[in-house]
């Protein structure tokens, strides 16, 4: 149903503050935001904007239902740190700040 669809362009953190203060659900969120860790030495900051944006987009997954959320980054030093694991960790961390169970469906590298 066309109705139920909508895209929005905004900065997705004031986005994601107004919706969760509105109460709002979605079933499917991709959050692909630029890249924030363009090197080693910015990587902590980047990693707290990353939990941050992530952990704010779950708390807007169907609580009842729940749903899909592909996130997304384009920083190679995220990707590369321990093994790859670095932004899978972050994503758990980002879960359990938002008490939300999350399920790995599928790791993807650049295209």
């Amino acid at each position: 149903d066309a109705k139920k669809i909508s895209f929005m362009r905004d900065d997705i953190a004031t986005f994601m503050k107004t919706a969760i203060e509105d109460e709002e659900e979605y079933d499917v969120i991709v959050l692909d935001p630029p890249k924030l860790a363009p090197s080693l030495s910015s990587l902590d900051k980047a990693s707290r904007k990353y939990h941050a944006l992530n952990r704010d987009a779950m708390n807007l997954i169907n609580k009842e239902q729940g749903g899909l959320l592909l996130t997304c980054t384009c920083s190679a030093a995220m990707t590369q740190k321990d093994g790859g694991r670095y932004f899978l960790n972050m994503v758990n961390g980002a879960a359990l700040s938002a008490k939300r169970r999350v399920t790995l469906l599928r790791v993807c590298g650049a295209a």
